[in-house]
């Protein structure tokens, strides 16, 4: 690693990416699309808890929501390298509402089994969904914009976590959650709509191969480059505890404090208020690192276990508020500082793969920590599930680290 001071960009103070028209457009659409998500989210897990009281339940739903992008988020990959990435947003973007209205409309008459399905069908979208966005957004804007896309986005995608679980938490309390899930359709409406005006850079030609060969080739190049396989290990090790536990909230929220829906959107929003904090850093283009893993990073890693240690032991509201707060803002910090360092210098005919595998790592292993930390939970409680996950994760991201440094 090389080791450089982080400094501000002051491209991003004088408007950065928002000095380019199409990138205008795109953000207008995806403020609320990712609204919609974070409604989403808070409303499925307090369906999940409201209906069965489970911890495991919580865990299997979050986990399904998230679990496909294992299997499908490289497939998918390769067609974003292939395909109009317009009209793919439009049919993943589409897909997702259609999916929640459907829920909405059936709500009364639905059980447990209606929300695994609907959680399943929302990862099996999502999958296809996170690659075409990724890829989306840095080919709206220059090459040198693209870490600035990428911090932009993040501070979006948080202020959304910071505000959407309170909108929801409320909505489910005084309206209900079929009325949450109208919300979340609603959110994405606007995307729908700023879609058919964008303009992306068209992919350089390349010869025609199988999926299978395009697959390999992707996978082969994010092996063999050294920063995105360091990014991507240290990605799994951190997502799969770190942000595996933020997924589980309802459980801490209720089945440990007992603060109902309410609680559950203050514990969300608490997580978001550190995640905008850090967000919002990145935005102004503090700790710009480009195309490389600083130190920083690694110590926001270690930090963010250590959050989830402090979140199980914590013995009163207040102090569980605050630890879920340096996770949220660890979190943040270390996977938007992970994908820049991808992205920066990423060629475009490999964004959608190779992103692809980074949400493999990210979101898929959130899908393995929710479901490990839900289980874990059942057996000794989620005080202990916390401590345990988030000493293993740091033990684990260690070893990552010790092996990088050797490795010069």
């Amino acid at each position: 690693m090389t080791l450089r001071k982080p400094h501000l960009d002051k491209r991003m103070l004088a408007g950065g990416a928002f000095s380019n028209p199409q990138f205008r457009l795109f953000f207008l659409g995806i403020f609320f699309a990712v609204q919609a998500i974070w409604v989403q989210r808070v409303t499925l897990g307090w369906l999940a808890w409201e209906r069965t009281g489970s911890a495991g339940f919580v865990g299997l739903v979050a986990g399904l929501s998230l679990a496909p992008t294992l299997i499908l988020g490289p497939l998918f990959g390769v067609m974003a390298d292939r395909v109009d990435i317009r009209r793919a947003s439009l049919s993943t973007n589409g897909s997702m509402a259609a999916v929640l209205a459907a829920l909405a409309l059936a709500l009364p008459w639905t059980g447990p089994v209606a929300l695994v399905l609907a959680a399943l069908a929302i990862g099996v979208i999502s999958s296809a969904h996170h690659p075409v966005r990724m890829s989306l957004g840095p080919r709206l804007v220059p090459a040198d914009m693209v870490q600035h896309v990428v911090s932009i986005t993040a501070l979006n995608f948080n202020l959304a976590r910071l505000i959407a679980p309170v909108i929801a938490g409320w909505v489910i309390a005084t309206a209900g959650a079929e009325v949450a899930l109208w919300v979340s359709v609603a959110c994405y409406m606007p995307m729908l709509i700023v879609l058919p005006r964008l303009s992306p850079r068209a992919l350089p030609p390349r010869p025609r191969a199988s999926i299978l060969s395009d697959l390999l080739d992707g996978l082969r190049y994010a092996l063999t480059a050294p920063l995105v396989r360091n990014a991507l290990l240290l990605t799994l090790a951190f997502a799969m505890v770190v942000r595996g536990a933020l997924e589980v909230l309802p459980v801490l929220a209720d089945g440990a404090f007992g603060r109902g829906a309410a609680g559950l959107g203050m514990l969300t929003a608490a997580a978001g208020a550190g995640a905008i904090s850090s967000a919002f850093l990145k935005a102004v283009g503090l700790g710009a690192f480009g195309a490389r893993i600083a130190p920083a990073v690694l110590w926001a890693a270690m930090a963010g276990q250590g959050a989830v240690v402090a979140m199980g032991l914590a013995p009163v509201w207040p102090m569980a508020l605050a630890a879920t707060v340096v996770a949220g803002f660890c979190s943040t910090w270390v996977g938007v500082s992970m994908q820049a360092a991808i992205q920066t210098d990423l060629p475009d005919g490999y964004r959608g793969r190779v992103m692809s595998l980074w949400i493999v790592m990210g979101f898929g292993s959130v899908a393995l920590g929710a479901f490990a930390v839900g289980g874990l939970a059942e057996w000794i409680g989620i005080s202990a599930a916390l401590v345990a996950g988030g000493l293993a994760g740091a033990v684990a991201q260690g070893a990552i680290i010790l092996g990088m440094q050797r490795r010069g």
